[in-house]
């Protein structure tokens, strides 16, 4: 049995997902010889939409340079995906990366960003059943 790290990092949103939890609640996906956990159905959801596609996606999504001995994230075109798809998500794993580009938008005069996938999905309201 190959040992599995405890902690993954959600391709569609990038949460750290707690492999244990994913794998209980059906949030686990093997594709292309990898394993994928998600932190919520609907990121497994989008996943499974186009799994090649989302996997590329996941993999050049977040680049990092280390300056000074600290790791920060590259504000790249996948960074900003993140940001229009789920902000919620990116603010949870790089809140000053979201700060930095909500301040973008307030610069240049442009809206807030809308609801994320998130909490999109959150918002939903429940059926309503007929008696």
């Amino acid at each position: 049995m190959t040992d599995r790290p405890a902690q993954i990092i959600d391709p569609i949103c990038g949460m750290t997902v707690d492999v244990d939890v994913a794998e209980a609640a059906g949030l686990l996906i093997e594709f292309d010889g990898r394993t994928y956990g998600f932190c919520r159905d609907g990121c497994r959801r989008a996943f499974l939409e186009d799994p090649a596609h989302a996997a590329a996606e996941a993999a050049m999504a977040v680049s990092v340079v280390v300056a000074g001995g600290v790791e920060r994230p590259v504000i790249d075109e996948g960074m900003r995906r993140w940001y229009e798809s789920c902000s919620c998500c990116l603010s949870d794993a790089y809140p000053e990366v979201k700060a930095q580009l909500d301040a973008e938008r307030a610069a240049a005069a442009v809206g807030p960003v809308g609801p994320g996938i998130c909490e999109a999905a959150e918002a939903e309201p429940e059926p309503v059943h007929a008696h």
